[in-house]
This record gives C-alpha cells, sequence and structure tokens, in this order.
C-alpha cells in the first residue's frame, strides 16, 4: 500500500508540475501591451496619481517642468520606467514648449539641448517626441538625434504624430532600439472614446502579440484607467515601452495620428 501511494503521489506531482509548465508557458506568452503617460512634469499631484496606477506604465517627463525631475525619481523608486519627452517643432506653429528642437538646428546644438533635457530627467531609460509633427519629417534633424541616442544607449519611442515621420527608420538606421505609438488613447476627451480607445489597443496587442498606447494625465483619462485598468490586466501583461522596441522595421500601420 505505501509502494502504491508512492506512485500515486509522483504521478500527481508529475500532473501538477505539467500543469504549473503550461500555465507558465500560457503567462509568459500573453499579449503584451506597453501604456504611455505623455506629458508628466506639470502637475505633482496629477504625476503622483499616474504613478498610483496599476501595472508597468511608462512615464515621458516633459523638461523644463517644475515637478519633472521629481516624478522621474519617484516613478523610478516605484519600478516605473521613465523616458525623456523630447518637445519637438510641430506644424502650424504650435508650441511644442521649452527644450524645443527645431529644424535646421546643428547636429552640436541637437546634442547640446538634449543633454541638458535628459539631465532634467533622472533615470531616464529612453526618449519620445512631444508634438514633432513637422521635426520628425526632416531626415537631417532625426539623424542627428539618433546619433546621439545611439552612444548613449538609449531607445525611441516615436509618438507618430504625422505619418509622414521618419524618426523611426532614421532610429532603426542608426542601431537605436525603436518601437512607435499605435493607439492615442485621449484625442478625444470623452470617458467613452477613451475606454474604446483602450479596447482597441488591448485588442491589437491580443491579435498581434503588442501594442503600444499614449494617453495623457487628463482627469478624465485618469478616471478610465483607474477603472479599466484592472480589468485588462487579465488579458494583457501590461509592459514597459523598453521590452517591445526591436532593431527590426515594423509594417507601416493604416490609422492615421493625431498631434
Amino acid at each position: 500500500m505505501r509502494r502504491k501511494g508512492t506512485i500515486h503521489g509522483i504521478a500527481r506531482a508529475g500532473l501538477l508540475a505539467a500543469l504549473l509548465t503550461m500555465v507558465h508557458s500560457a503567462w509568459a506568452e500573453r499579449p503584451r501591451l506597453a501604456v504611455v503617460i505623455d506629458d508628466i512634469g506639470w502637475d505633482l499631484g496629477t504625476g503622483r496619481r499616474v504613478l498610483s496606477l496599476p501595472g508597468a506604465l511608462t512615464l515621458a517627463v516633459l523638461p523644463g517642468t517644475p515637478a519633472g525631475s521629481q516624478l522621474a525619481l519617484e516613478a523610478h523608486n516605484t519600478g516605473r520606467e521613465v523616458i525623456l519627452h523630447q518637445p519637438m517643432t510641430a506644424e502650424l506653429g504650435l508650441d511644442a514648449g521649452p527644450g524645443n528642437l527645431i529644424p535646421d538646428m546643428a547636429p552640436d546644438a541637437i546634442a547640446a539641448l538634449l543633454a541638458a533635457n535628459l539631465a532634467q530627467v533622472p533615470h531616464h531609460s529612453g526618449v519620445s517626441n512631444h508634438m514633432g509633427s513637422l521635426l520628425t519629417r526632416c531626415e537631417a534633424s532625426m539623424s542627428a538625434l539618433m546619433t546621439e541616442l545611439s552612444w548613449r544607449g538609449l531607445y525611441f519611442l516615436d509618438s507618430r504624430t504625422t505619418p509622414r515621420t521618419v524618426a523611426l527608420r532614421k532610429a532603426l538606421e542608426a542601431s537605436v532600439p525603436a518601437t512607435r505609438r499605435d493607439v492615442f488613447l485621449d484625442t478625444v476627451l470623452d470617458s467613452a472614446t477613451i475606454e474604446h480607445a483602450l479596447e482597441s489597443a488591448v485588442r491589437l496587442a491580443e491579435q498581434r502579440g503588442q501594442a503600444v498606447a499614449i494617453g495623457h494625465p487628463h482627469s478624465v483619462t485618469l478616471d478610465v484607467l483607474e477603472a479599466q485598468l484592472p480589468r485588462i490586466l487579465n488579458r494583457v501583461e501590461l509592459v514597459p515601452v523598453s521590452a517591445l522596441v526591436t532593431l527590426e522595421p515594423r509594417p507601416e500601420p493604416g490609422q492615421s495620428a493625431g498631434e
């Protein structure tokens, strides 16, 4: 009887191990979604509300903001990924804010301004463009920027504020790990629209294996994320952008982009 029980115990243990392996494999292969919150730094309380959200969010911190450095430190201390949200010139004369990269800026000037902006955002892992619907179309400017990111060992996230952007291509040409935004969550500040955009991002991740969504620290956006993130964590794994960057080209999307 003792031997029979031992055999059954071994069999049960083997079955349990097999089941745990299957569960671990299924979990490891879950779709991955990076959610980036842009424009961090203007308000300390709002930034801390972002930090209270569940999951591995990425915070894109603006230079020249009153709370940017502090929030970058706090984000790092809570295990969140931090990137510089680099202002770049937009079309239609829109003001990109302090630390703006402009067309026809010499490579050494781009390097100096980038260095000054990075110094304001501690623990940065990468860079994304804030606005930039004009500058991200400029091949010379993007080449100079990516040269700097390459030797600094930083990745690039193309916010894709224009379908004419060359930023991702220039990043890959410079061997800078990169990816691009797939979905803007809050181009319309309406909770139902934001919920729909978040669901679109989740479904895209489920269909393709991964996706990148960008939102902003608007109150309505944070309301939706507070309500919906716990639910979507059952469907996708929230990952930092660094988990999705690659040196391989991606097919151009059909989705139009916002500023």
